[in-house]
């Protein structure tokens, strides 16, 4: 429930930009103090500010939603697409799993694959592959900064030791958006790290639902001819599909 509530005041917000607390409560059916904890909540995490009885939206393409709101949404997306995305991992193979959502659904289809050498960035993908690990498979997390909710760790220097001694054969990826040239991420930490991922593995599937679709952040992961494949939900518009194919990129969708 309360999962949905925040979803639901963000997506107000990203519409009104400002809005009088009394309506917030009449459009979100919330009592007072349910709202005010919701309230307080994504206060902390930076995607609004309350003000004189009003909510204020902050610069929402800067802001990370916590890691547990983004795992809530297009979750039958997120899966549908993992199930494509498993296909293109054999055994033996070294992977890097950043710590969005999306990739995080990859997790169950890997237990299944023999002699995997995985790193990831993600805390909480570390630890489901630790539980649900199959023996053969050795996993590793990057070093570097924790990042607040959004159950990450970044490093701010692209040089990772531990990952110099690996060849990463393929490195899947999510982002906030994507244009005709351009992915996007809404942080500056996480579009390094995913940037420095990248540009040393040698491919790269990006995984995203459609609401991605010509959405955009402040900060530029990379033009999207660096990605072999691009997974998603279902397919986009013929300029997104012609800017795919002028890279020779292989666009994958579950429809």
């Amino acid at each position: 429930m309360r999962d949905e509530r925040i979803k639901e005041i963000t997506k107000i917000l990203q519409t009104k930009k400002r809005i009088d607390i009394k309506e917030l409560e009449r459009l979100t059916f919330s009592s007072t103090s349910t709202l005010r904890r919701d309230l307080m909540f994504l206060e902390e995490q930076g995607v609004l500010k309350r003000k004189h009885g009003q909510v204020i939206l902050s610069a929402f393409n800067t802001v990370e939603l916590s890691h547990s709101i983004r795992e809530s949404e297009h979750r039958r997306e997120k899966r549908a697409i993992a199930n494509l995305a498993k296909d293109f991992i054999g055994p033996g193979m070294c992977i890097y799993l950043d710590s969005s959502t999306t990739v995080y659904e990859l997790c169950p289809y890997l237990s299944e694959i023999d002699n995997l050498i995985i790193f990831t960035n993600g805390l909480n993908t570390a630890h489901t592959l630790s539980t649900i690990a199959n023996p053969t498979m050795k996993i590793f997390i990057t070093g570097g900064e924790v990042k607040h909710h959004s159950a990450s760790v970044v490093n701010y220097n692209t040089d990772n030791s531990l990952l110099e001694h690996f060849s990463i054969d393929l490195a899947f990826c999510s982002a906030r958006g994507i244009d005709e040239e351009f992915v996007y991420e809404v942080s500056f930490s996480q579009a390094l790290a995913k940037k420095s991922i990248i540009d040393r593995a040698k491919e790269t599937i990006l995984l995203l639902d459609h609401s991605k679709f010509y959405q955009s952040g402040f900060f530029k992961i990379n033009n999207i001819k660096q990605y072999k494949t691009i997974i998603s939900d279902y397919l986009p518009d013929e300029n997104l599909l012609d800017a795919a194919n002028l890279y020779g990129i292989e666009w994958i969708s579950e429809e």
